[in-house]
């Protein structure tokens, strides 16, 4: 069966009048672009972050009331799994690798939930308390947002030269 082709559609690869190819990082306005897990961070991100967390959760945990009730079996296994990616992210800021910011926001996430988690379960009572203490854990997720979305760190960075 034979096909019969409109005209103006030749085969354009043969010609060189093929249309260009977007390039690779191209992204669609108002979107950031993916990077890669393994690029550095700024010392000074990372130092900050770290002491927020080393910080804030310390604070809030000072704010808490005394527990009605002991924790569920459930969230002692949470708690547990919270200080392994407390680890990961304690690595990954002294390594100065983008992935501890990540794990530094997934942890403000699930900090976020036990606060949320704490008055409505009932293991406490509701106070102002919590609201110093979700102002603590959101800080950590407002950081952790804004540390992600800085522009990459230059691989080779130009030291100062040293006074003799």
């Amino acid at each position: 069966m034979l096909v019969h082709r409109p005209s103006g559609t030749e085969d354009r690869l043969t010609e060189g009048l093929a249309p260009e190819a977007p390039e690779a990082l191209e992204v669609p306005e108002g979107r950031l672009p993916r990077r890669p897990l393994g690029e550095r961070i700024d010392v000074r991100v990372a130092v900050g972050i770290g002491v927020a967390w080393l910080v804030l959760p310390e604070i809030a945990a000072a704010l808490e009331p005394t527990a009605r009730h002991a924790d569920p079996s459930w969230a002692v296994a949470l708690g547990y799994g919270m200080n392994v990616l407390f680890l990961g992210m304690l690595v990954g800021l002294a390594t100065r690798r983008r992935w501890g910011l990540v794990a530094s926001l997934v942890g403000a996430m699930v900090m976020t939930a036990f606060s949320v988690a704490c008055p409505t379960s009932g293991h406490h009572a509701w106070g102002l308390w919590w609201v110093a203490q979700m102002a603590c854990v959101m800080a950590l997720v407002a950081g952790s947002v804004w540390a992600l979305r800085l522009p990459p760190v230059a691989e080779t960075e130009v030291e100062a030269p040293r006074a003799a």
